[in-house]
């Protein structure tokens, strides 16, 4: 059957281009809320020197940190649809799954574990059940 395989790629395929566009607008959505808060905190800071004042910017400051972990957040959603790994010792972006990073070596994923993020897998599974996305270990009895 391997039509039905060719169609259920390209229906996973287009999903996967769709959530990856709605996160990319979720990404300018909080971007422009980063730098209005960034404007704000800019007028609060020239405002408080005008005044003689200590300008009081730690909530702007809590909103932009949440906003950055948020973008992060969503920044490696995307990379997990693209099927992009990351390196977690030297940060490289790897497209092809290997047991070994070959930028510095590190080893990237054991046996049985997620190349999308990293859960460990039931023998013989096909897809990740953290994830939904398939395993490398698709073969008879996921081997």
């Amino acid at each position: 059957m391997p039509i039905l395989d060719t169609i259920e790629k390209g229906i996973i395929k287009a999903k996967d281009l769709g959530e990856i566009s709605r996160l990319n607008g979720e990404i300018a959505i909080r971007e422009a809320h980063r730098k209005e808060c960034f404007t704000v905190m800019g007028e609060k800071y020239y405002e408080s020197l005008k005044n003689g004042t200590i300008p009081d910017c730690v909530v702007l400051y809590r909103e932009i940190d949440n906003i950055e972990k948020e973008l992060e957040h969503l920044r490696r959603e995307i990379l997990k649809l693209r099927k992009v790994m990351i390196c977690p010792k030297c940060g490289s972006r790897l497209t092809s799954v290997g047991a070994f990073c070959p930028v510095c070596g590190t080893e990237l994923m054991k046996k049985n574990t997620c190349p999308g993020c990293g859960a460990v897998l039931d023998p013989g599974a096909n897809y990740c059940v953290n994830c939904g996305n398939r395993t490398p270990y698709t073969g008879i009895g996921g081997e």
